[in-house]
């Protein structure tokens, strides 16, 4: 993905200012987009004559299937109501896809989409599958680049995985017809694009989707959803219960309305988040869990010191590898929580002291951000666009996604967060902590220590003899 989007930056970079139509379509759209993602640009014809105009590009692909691509001058953004026009042509036509571009934006559209949603603004919106712009990786209204993919010939044509993302189009019409809220709808949407993003290639091994998708969505059950939570877990994401209860309930919502509105037969899955969840809820803290040892820790301290943010990346993980901070808490964390020699933290009502180690790297640090004269009081920060932001949960994710770096073993593919923050708690107990001690330290509730340490690892660190306390005053010491 990486490539193809450098080469139509650039393309489109090159043309200067003369990006009108023409141009784009020549040294951007044709050159570019079409050679790279498999198109045949020698079917290909250009001003089609269709009804009430011209297609700026026809492109026949598989039998009587074609892909009608409308381009825009690249020096204006794309409007919703430029979806018209090729609403217009692909229906004198009798095409199902149209990519509407500047060169710089990029807009899938799926005119079988059945229904139109009750939504605020412009209704053409409701066959927007995606819309990328090249230049922005993430950005509030746009499509994240990971799945510009799904424009090539390959996914949309020929295996057809892109159509499972058409089929998340239209149940967020169904959604909005309900009354679902852009905020709740985008955390719908991105559990629903992450999981078909992973399991596509396998449902469409050899096949396409016209020939499994409904069957693949019948089946689909806790052995695929099990296969992409762990892979979640690989990439360090969030897996906690509340998450899992989540997606759960994204992707069941997904298949029960499918088969309401009569696209598949039945389901396999079962709507018990309780039922379907239980194992994780039980296996959640203990599945892939060590101690961390010193020679680890140093590794992971020495190829730090050696990067560009070597300094706040270092306090991150010391945070991680001695007190076990969660994402959310690593995010939020201020300046104001330590005091003026960054020896102690406080962390919700504890007052926690610090390692040499971190303390040392807590000035220097907070010397660079004086001296980068950042304003925010948040401990983490990223440059970016030509300035500081106080990072993301993303961010955090390729700091420890980078320790794959370190070598070939397969262990620096578990360290996350969540990992650091689970293993740090068996070390604690097995370096001689007391259970009160691992709670204060990592605040983790009394309830769930035991997903981390089991009862039998308790009662071999424990002594023979219990040194027995008067009870009750003593009176159960005395004769009656």
């Amino acid at each position: 993905m990486d490539e193809i989007i450098s080469k139509l930056r650039n393309s489109y970079k090159g043309i200067g200012n003369k990006r009108h139509e023409d141009n784009v379509r020549l040294h951007v759209i044709i050159n570019i987009f079409m050679e790279y993602y498999g198109y045949d640009v020698g079917k290909c014809s250009l001003e089609e004559s269709i009804v009430k105009g011209f297609c700026d590009v026809y492109v026949p692909t598989i039998g009587e299937k074609a892909l009608i691509i409308e381009v825009k001058n690249g020096n204006r953004p794309i409007e919703v109501k430029d979806i018209e026009q090729v609403r217009t042509y692909a229906g004198s036509k009798g095409q199902r896809f149209g990519i509407l571009t500047n060169g710089y934006e990029y807009v899938l559209l799926d005119f079988s989409i059945e229904t139109l949603p009750k939504m605020e603004g412009n209704v053409l919106e409701s066959y927007v599958v995606f819309w990328f712009d090249i230049f922005k990786v993430r950005t509030k209204g746009k499509t994240e680049l990971r799945y510009f993919k799904y424009l090539s010939f390959d996914n949309l044509y020929s295996n057809q995985s892109t159509h499972f993302f058409c089929d998340v189009t239209q149940y967020k019409v169904w959604k909005y017809e309900q009354g679902i809220k852009d905020v709740s709808w985008n955390s719908y949407r991105c559990t629903l694009f992450q999981f078909f993003d992973f399991l596509a290639p396998r449902a469409l091994a050899k096949r396409n989707y016209e020939q499994v998708g409904k069957r693949f969505y019948e089946t689909l059950d806790m052995e695929q959803f099990d296969m992409f939570i762990s892979e979640c877990k690989r990439n360090g994401k969030d897996t906690s219960t509340k998450t899992l209860n989540n997606n759960h309930t994204h992707i069941y919502n997904m298949l029960y309305e499918l088969e309401k509105h009569d696209k598949i037969r039945y389901t396999s899955l079962s709507d018990s988040r309780k039922e379907n969840l239980i194992i994780y809820e039980e296996t959640e803290g203990r599945r892939g869990i060590t101690e961390i040892n010193a020679e680890d820790v140093q590794t992971i301290l020495d190829f730090l010191k050696a990067k560009r943010n070597s300094n706040r990346d270092i306090v991150m993980f010391l945070l991680e590898v001695t007190l076990g901070l969660e994402r959310s808490q690593l995010l939020e964390l201020n300046w104001d929580a330590f005091d003026k020699a960054y020896k102690y933290i406080s962390l919700e009502g504890r007052k926690i002291e610090l390692c040499p180690i971190l303390q040392e790297y807590l000035i220097k640090l907070n010397k660079e951000v004086k001296r980068a004269n950042i304003k925010s009081q948040k401990v983490f920060q990223v440059f970016y666009n030509g300035e500081y932001r106080p990072m993301r949960e993303w961010n955090i994710n390729d700091v420890f996604n980078n320790f794959v770096q370190i070598t070939n073993d397969e262990k620096w593919k578990n360290y996350s967060p969540k990992f650091v923050r689970k293993s740090l708690i068996r070390t604690l107990f097995f370096a001689g902590y007391s259970l009160e001690d691992i709670m204060y330290i990592t605040g983790i509730d009394i309830n769930n220590i035991s997903k981390y340490i089991k009862m039998n690892e308790l009662l071999q660190r424990r002594s023979k003899k219990i040194n027995w306390m008067q009870l009750y005053e003593g009176i159960l010491c005395k004769e009656l």
